[in-house]
């Protein structure tokens, strides 16, 4: 898993695994980054990158790199003691692709990764992500008025799309050139109508370019500036300790005081339920914490005797359908003396006289009015029934 991160604004970042992007954003800052233990790379401007086709009549690595900055002296505007110089594959007797960047800037790049605490292992241009069609020798990015191009060479750059005509002087004409933006392709092949200019929507952010296959790798890093950075030392695990012997304290502190508050709780709720069946069912005593919905099955069970027929339940189910025709809502019950006495929630006081002249329509019910009210614009009404 690789996590792509860039070092300068806009602070883009991509998560790569099994080469296809599994995550991507952006931040406002380097410090807010989503870093796991992955391999970090990170991505710098192009601007500050320069490149150059060289061929020296080296035999050894080491001739080469002491003549290379020599050999540069008068394509570059800055002295050579100032500039890091890297070429990443070089072969006794060919021309090499060499990068240039001001030592300035790398020390700058290190300086942010350290601060940071990125360990960027890699350190990569921009325009050397810019991916390639199969069919393409060079692609061009526009990113909002800058050009990144690259080529399958290795040479890569990044300038102001004004620069383009500049730029293409050094790009072979036969070369078949992708480009990101079609309006851009358009105005590329006006200008340049012998050149094979071909519209490719690739996109224009680092996690559109990490979908597609790079090239070759290329590493700006070298052990003067690459930052000394680990992630698994052992201050990194004292802070999450910390936080681990703080929560597991809190834990078991939230535990003890909901194990107390929940049987006060518990005790609670068995004494108001004790308070509530013997009112409901004032036969019964002796209720122990815990049987109290046995004892009130039991009791209901025993209610209207052996003849089924004239059970509770037969008198309650035939009242709550004549209550459901009427619309009328049931707010209390309770049963004393073979008598089941409801309370119910009226939409107007003419529905009094109607809901007991309905409930005694019944051939085996027989209702009374106990009491009616008006409270918060309904009307309460109390009625006793019995079996007949």
């Amino acid at each position: 898993m690789k996590i792509y991160l860039k070092l300068e604004p806009p602070y883009e970042w991509a998560r790569v695994t099994a080469k296809s992007v599994t995550g991507f954003g952006e931040v406002s800052s380097l410090s807010d980054y989503p870093i796991r233990e992955e391999e970090v790379i990170g991505v710098v401007p192009g601007e500050w990158v320069t490149n150059h086709r060289v061929n020296l009549p080296a035999k050894t690595r080491k001739q080469f790199n002491a003549a290379l900055p020599y050999s540069l002296e008068e394509s570059i505007s800055e002295e050579v003691e100032n500039m890091h110089f890297i070429c990443p594959h070089w072969k006794a007797g060919e021309e090499s692709n060499v990068v240039v960047v001001a030592k300035s800037k790398m020390l700058e790049w290190q300086r942010l990764a350290t601060e940071h605490r990125l360990p960027v292992k890699q350190l990569l241009p921009d325009h050397s992500l810019v991916p390639f069609h199969e069919a393409a020798d060079c692609s061009i990015a526009l990113v909002g008025s800058e050009l990144l191009a690259n080529h399958r060479n290795g040479e890569g750059v990044s300038i102001d799309k004004d620069f383009a005509d500049i730029w293409l002087m050094n790009v072979p004409m036969g070369d078949v050139i992708a480009v990101n933006d079609e309006a851009l392709t358009e105005n590329l092949i006006s200008a340049n109508p012998d050149r094979d200019f071909r519209f490719w929507d690739f996109g224009s952010k680092l996690a559109h370019w990490l979908e597609y296959e790079q090239a070759q790798s290329l590493d700006l890093w070298s052990d003067v500036y690459r930052p000394r950075i680990s992630r698994m030392s052992k201050k990194v695990f004292v802070l999450p300790l910390i936080i681990l012997a703080s929560s597991l304290v809190l834990k078991l502190g939230y535990d003890s005081y909901r194990y107390v508050a929940l049987h006060a709780e518990i005790r609670s709720i068995q004494s108001e339920a004790q308070a509530i069946l013997k009112s409901r069912f004032p036969s019964l005593s002796d209720v122990s914490p815990g049987t109290e919905r046995e004892m009130m099955e039991r009791a209901v069970a025993r209610m209207g005797g052996a003849d089924k027929s004239k059970s509770v339940h037969n008198t309650l189910a035939q009242v709550s359908e004549i209550l459901a025709q009427q619309r009328v809502s049931l707010s209390d019950i309770s049963y004393r003396n073979d008598e089941l006495v409801i309370t119910c929630l009226l939409n107007d006081f003419s529905q009094v006289d109607l809901l007991t002249k309905k409930i005694n329509s019944r051939s085996n019910l027989s209702a009374e009015l106990q009491s009616s009210a008006s409270e918060d614009g309904k009307i309460i009404a109390s009625y006793s029934i019995k079996q007949t």
